[in-house]
């Protein structure tokens, strides 16, 4: 449609005359440029942070487009990338500092929220926070945040904050440790593109939309790789792979191990690899003994994979190499209490492979050194952090090491472990529907007398807050991004902010460097007794870095690339440099030293016969995205999909009202028959049912997937092998019933 056309359809009406007057304006081309400008951007909604060319015009965003020669998005961008503007000028986003009236909390709880300024917001926490240190102890903070960036890192060490928790246990928490210990540290860079077996359990890899993946899958396949899939859903990715197997829930681990056992039984491993860089040798014995028990029979009798397959895909695997079993977050690691030993079985796997920082095989990325702040500032010692763990971590000895917190068991701490000790929480960007049963978590929240949470949303947690701090968002921002996915070569891309913050919004780097001045001042100044300051910090980075003078000549190039080869490494991170397939170091503090056998947390019984699968629509991430004007017309709410085999069975039709049921709770949804499931499965789309408000697209539409997900305690993590700490977020089983 343009003008002319528009005109014609509308010539010999009343209204084509001021119509016409209207389109002329509409269609009118600029009369200068001079307003026009582009900046380098990189997309915040998730971790590949894909590169972004942003129009402005007076001021305005008005376009986004992929990155040319960014290496993480080749120069495109998904759904979500796309729909930047719909974040930006989200008219529902917290526009100022924010206090509560109403005493009474809950997600159904009207706060009662009175304006206030930055000052009087800042105040209150630092006093609140002061306060909760010298009579309760610093056990009695609870900051639920990541530790970026590295400014809030930096606060949280200088009053040393010992309850930090983060979603990571849902995420790739168990992964990060298995990689650790195995090959020497977590590896978000797969080969995908120049490998020639891509071994999949359960990661829908082209419909999640990290473009990284799906691209390097989509060439390697045009360049002759086969693509096997193991997933219970007949997914996008498994309609694109060669192979599919519609593997039981829970069982992968099953499958990997026989796999384990068929290519070190036959001697099929990568022998130059496997012999010079790894521990093979010094326990050859303990390794070929463990596996034998692990054959494709035994694997059948669990996954529902024939015998045959796995030992003809375990061949393939290991003779058509270069192979790779890629793992990147939640799907492999954190949906069952047996994802640690999972992801331990697939590490082992791409060390037989012997695509260990390999070309087509999981690589460690190349990167520019960039300096934090404690670099560029160096600190004071940091005061030590004593005191009682809320999530139970410390009965996880690798989880303890490794620094992140646990989600899954929170809520648990907070009503049943340790009633009364936290006295305030922070909570940095996010939501109570991250965590299983929220409504668990809502009522552990109660027990907090002060909460703090800063979000660029007026979401559930938002509203549970005394003091409700707005957020900027990635737009607004100015920072130096390192590419990790992909990353061959060093890259870095300038993200630089396409305006000021709008309203009174502002960064949590700002909300750290001001708090810090209240709290901890002796940490946030110079050497020459400044107060540290974000931009000259920038500007240092950028300097020390050899991007630039300064930011903003590094933003006017907005992308810098270290044109290398690639040279595979010879020593690894871990002990003796070698990558670790037998782990002494596991055993030594009580953990498996080879990966066994451990059943999914819940199994179908007579009351709950079905299993329980959770998804993130491709065009969403998590829960921040629903509320998106852009991305809710696209898919604004969920359903229940179930397998059209079961809905005859029990009498269910296309939009027809069901109740779900696990132990934990129930969810009522509409219907969405499928023939792209397992008929003894039930799935539901994560990321809905927002219950606030305040999101006019998004409060609530759909229903919350993990009121159906029971939370862990501690005991139950520790009881069931899980050394990694998965949060077991899909492992549920549930009823299904019609409504009348």
């Amino acid at each position: 449609m343009n003008r002319r056309n528009w005109l014609k359809m509308s010539a010999g009406t009343v209204a084509a005359a001021p119509l016409a007057h209207a389109l002329e304006t509409w269609f009118r081309p600029a009369e200068t440029a001079a307003n026009i400008r582009t900046v380098t951007q990189a997309c915040g909604i998730c971790s590949p942070a894909c590169g972004i060319k942003a129009t402005i015009q007076d001021g305005v965003l008005r376009f986004v487009e992929g990155l040319p020669g960014d290496f993480s998005g080749g120069g495109k961008l998904c759904g979500k990338g796309a729909s930047a503007a719909g974040f930006l000028y989200d008219p529902d986003r917290l526009k100022y500092p924010m206090k509560r009236t109403n005493p009474k909390k809950g997600f159904d709880e009207d706060p009662g929220w009175v304006r206030i300024g930055w000052e009087e917001a800042l105040d209150t926490i630092a006093a609140r926070i002061g306060e909760a240190k010298r009579l309760k102890g610093n056990e009695s903070l609870l900051f639920v945040t990541l530790a970026a960036p590295d400014l809030w890192s930096r606060f949280m060490n200088a009053i040393g904050v010992v309850n930090r928790v983060d979603h990571i246990d849902e995420c790739f928490l168990s992964d990060r440790i298995i990689q650790r210990y195995t090959t020497g540290g977590k590896s978000w860079g797969v080969d995908l593109a120049n490998s020639k077996y891509i071994l999949l359990f359960g990661w829908d890899i082209l419909a999640k939309n990290k473009i990284v993946y799906a691209n390097g899958v989509v060439e390697a396949k045009a360049a002759g790789a086969k693509v096997v899939c193991f997933n219970p859903q007949h997914s996008a990715t498994a309609r694109f792979a060669d192979e599919w197997h519609p593997i039981r829930p829970g069982s992968d681990l099953a499958v990997a191990l026989a796999m384990i056992n068929v290519i070190v039984s036959e001697d099929l491993y990568n022998k130059e690899f496997v012999t010079n860089y790894t521990n093979f040798g010094q326990y050859e014995k303990e390794i070929r003994e463990h596996f034998k028990e692990y054959t494709p029979q035994w694997a059948e009798s669990l996954s529902d994979i024939p015998a045959a397959d796995i030992a003809r895909i375990a061949r393939e695997f290991a003779g058509n190499g270069p192979a790779v079993v890629p793992a990147h977050k939640k799907t492999l690691v954190a949906n069952y209490a047996n994802g640690t030993q999972l992801s331990f079985a697939i590490s082992i796997l791409n060390i037989l492979a012997g695509t260990i920082d390999r070309p087509g095989g999981r690589y460690f990325a190349r990167a520019v050194s960039i300096p934090g702040v404690d670099a560029v500032y160096p600190p004071p010692a940091y005061p030590a952090k004593t005191g009682r763990r809320v999530d139970g971590k410390e009965k996880l000895p690798f989880v303890l090491e490794d620094g992140s917190g646990m989600f899954s068991t929170l809520a648990d701490g907070l009503m049943n472990q340790y009633p009364g000790m936290i006295q305030v929480a922070f909570f940095n960007a996010y939501t109570a529907l991250a965590f299983p049963e929220p409504t668990k978590l809502e009522a552990a929240l109660r027990t907090i007398p002060f909460i703090v949470a800063m979000d660029f949303l007026p979401n559930d947690t938002i509203s549970m807050a005394d003091i409700a701090l707005p957020s900027a968002i990635y737009l607004e921002t100015n920072d130096l991004v390192t590419r990790e996915y992909e990353a061959r070569m060093p890259q870095v891309v300038a993200r630089t902010a396409v305006a000021a913050p709008i309203f009174e919004t502002k960064g949590i780097g700002y909300v750290a460097i001001e708090l810090g001045k209240r709290l901890a001042p002796d940490y946030f100044k110079t050497p020459a007794g400044e107060w540290i300051n974000a931009n000259t910090l920038l500007d240092e980075k950028t300097r020390r870095a050899n991007l630039g003078a300064n930011f903003a000549e590094f933003a006017a190039k907005g992308i810098h690339t270290v044109q290398q080869p690639f040279v595979p490494r010879t020593t690894f991170g871990v002990a003796g440099g070698k990558c670790q397939i037998y782990v002494p170091q596991f055993g030594e503090k009580g953990a498996e030293v080879l990966p066994k056998w451990h059943p999914k947390r819940e199994l179908p019984s007579a009351e709950y016969p079905y299993y329980y699968l959770t998804f993130i629509p491709g065009v969403h991430k998590r829960n921040t995205t629903q509320n998106n004007a852009i991305l809710n017309e696209m898919f604004p709410t969920n359903a229940a999909l179930i397998p059209a085999q079961l809905a005859t069975k029990l009498g269910i039709k296309n939009g027809d009202m069901v109740r779900i049921r696990s132990r934990v709770g129930a969810i009522e949804l509409p219907a969405q028959l499928t023939e792209r499931l397992r008929p003894d499965c039930v799935m539901v789309a994560h990321g809905f049912g927002h219950r606030s408000k305040r999101m006019s697209l998004a409060g609530g539409k759909g229903v919350r997937d993990g009121d159906l997900v029971p939370a862990q305690s501690m005991d139950d993590a520790v009881k069931a092998g899980n050394f990694g700490g998965a949060s077991c977020i899909m492992d549920a089983v549930v009823s299904l019933e019609k409504l009348s």
